[in-house]
């Protein structure tokens, strides 16, 4: 059977209520409170909060409670891993979207990204030449570009060691890419207008999206109950 990765996501479009963020930090670790203020723009505190409150959204899911914080641990590159489950996950955020994507025995990564006008020249050198040709004929070259820059995103995110490795080198072929001797299955993620999503597995999964709105106040009441309980 094939494995299926569930995407949980959320969006943002103004700060909550003073009372409603805090409420929400201190569901997080100390350390994870103590990041989140160095922050000076609201956009990414929220995003950086966001994307936590939909970590324990993911899993809860799967009927993973207690001490969530406590259980997670870093490579030497800094990617996060849970240390007492078979679950893979990571978070990704762009804009006024956050996702996050978790699944059981698959290696994984996500990356979202709003498709803002850039200078393409400035990233000549992360793409391979067959790439930057396909980009530079393409009738929407920032939509082509960002298909390649999420797919090279969610695949280092996937392997683990992040910008460690050269983007430059990664071939995308038949919805694969592989490098020193792994293969990442990729699939372009439909998600908002504006947005470029891509996933990378280490074996062949469908996926499954799952919006969750932090505004409302009933999801704040729940989480906060539910803390409470496990404490």
């Amino acid at each position: 059977m094939i494995p299926t990765v569930h995407i949980f996501s959320t969006s943002f479009k103004e700060p909550l209520r003073q009372r409603a963020f805090s409420d929400y930090l201190s569901l997080l670790s100390p350390e994870l409170r103590e990041q989140n203020m160095r922050y000076l723009r609201w956009q990414n505190r929220h995003a950086h909060l966001f994307g936590r409150l939909l970590l324990i959204e993911a899993l809860w899911h799967f009927g993973i409670e207690g001490d969530i914080w406590g259980n997670i641990m870093y490579n030497d590159y800094k990617r996060p891993y849970l240390t007492l489950t078979d679950y893979d996950f990571n978070i990704s955020h762009s804009g006024d979207y956050v996702v996050c994507a978790i699944a059981k025995n698959v290696r994984l990564g996500i990356d979202i990204e709003e498709n803002r006008k850039v200078n393409l020249a400035h990233f000549r050198n992360i793409m391979t030449p067959d790439q930057w040709e396909e980009i530079n004929d393409a009738g929407t070259p920032f939509k082509t570009f960002y298909k390649y820059w999420t797919i090279k995103e969610s695949v280092i995110k996937a392997d683990g060691r992040g910008f460690y490795i050269p983007l430059d080198e990664l071939e995308v072929k038949n919805n694969t890419v592989q490098f020193d001797g792994n293969l990442w299955f990729v699939n372009e993620v439909e998600y908002a207008h504006g947005y470029s999503a891509a996933l990378a597995t280490n074996q062949v999964a469908a996926y499954k999206f799952h919006a969750i709105d932090f505004y409302e106040a009933d999801i704040a009441t729940r989480l906060s109950q539910k803390l409470v309980q496990l404490k």
